[in-house]
């Protein structure tokens, strides 16, 4: 068993990744509504542009939409940047898109970065 197994250990009641499972239940802890719908960015970086392109072009042959992100100042990676807009985290979209962002990293040599969910305007209302 290796260092990082248990990170990647699914999670119920959404079959998330135990890290992503700790993420969701620090919103909820905030009073964040994760069924509600709402944007989202999910981030995989890569070292060299050639990976980088093959990566958004696998994205738009699946018709994912993307931003990619070349290098600048002082942020030397090429990064592919999946926003959603008004898709709740769960039960399903959360776990689907780090899959599909971890399996895009794994092939095209990058690393997968994470996940950011923005509030609602009822959400910033509130806080």
């Amino acid at each position: 068993m290796g260092l990082f197994s248990s990170a990647k250990k699914r999670v119920e009641p959404y079959g998330l990744l135990k890290a992503d499972a700790a993420q969701l239940a620090r919103l909820e802890s905030r009073g964040v509504d994760v069924t509600a719908p709402r944007e989202s960015e999910f981030a995989v970086c890569f070292t060299t542009q050639q990976h980088a392109d093959a990566a958004s072009a696998a994205l738009r042959a699946d018709r994912v939409r993307h931003e990619l992100v070349p290098p600048s100042h002082d942020i030397p990676d090429w990064t592919i940047v999946l926003a959603a807009r008004d898709q709740p985290l769960v039960p399903d979209f959360l776990r689907d898109r780090v899959d599909l962002c971890r399996a895009l990293a794994t092939t095209h040599q990058g690393d997968y970065e994470g996940w950011v969910a923005l509030l609602t305007d009822e959400e910033k209302a509130a806080s």
